[in-house]
């Protein structure tokens, strides 16, 4: 089972209308590539801009595909892998695609993530620690 996380920064705030139609046809499209995974989305008002991390897992060729479609996306700029490679067994194997709209109170619970969102977030620092982004998304795919 191959997996991929990237990150990236959306070119304006999306509203839950956007998201919600985001969702809808990402879902209808993960089931019928089989494809599995978490999105998690950020604004931070006080930044003015909205950060995305998502975890896919499925057919190597399937997720690569996929996210090739993403880097070309309009919606978000500054997509960056932060880990990719193979895993024994999927994580998110009930979610088409998993979703979480994130706000700084539930940030604030989490040491080291709290400037996901941020207009001074870093996307190269969960590069240099995959580990930690990881940890994010398993963190919201036990809390549901």
């Amino acid at each position: 089972m191959y997996y991929m996380i990237y990150v990236s920064q959306s070119t304006k705030p999306m509203l839950t209308p956007e998201l919600e139609q985001l969702l809808q046809k990402s879902r209808a499209w993960n089931t019928s590539k089989s494809l599995s995974g978490l999105l998690i989305y950020r604004y931070s008002s006080e930044g003015k801009s909205g950060h995305f991390i998502q975890m896919l897992e499925g057919d190597k060729a399937e997720v690569r595909s996929v996210y090739d479609k993403i880097r070309l996306d309009k919606r978000h700029h500054t997509v960056l892998t932060l880990s990719e490679g193979n895993i024994e067994n999927r994580m998110f194997s009930e979610w088409a695609m998993g979703f979480k709209n994130i706000d700084d109170a539930t940030l604030s619970d989490l040491p080291g993530h709290a400037r996901l969102g941020d207009s001074t977030f870093n996307p190269a620092t969960f590069q240099q620690s995959n580990e930690e982004a990881l940890k994010l998304l398993k963190f919201f795919h036990s809390a549901s």
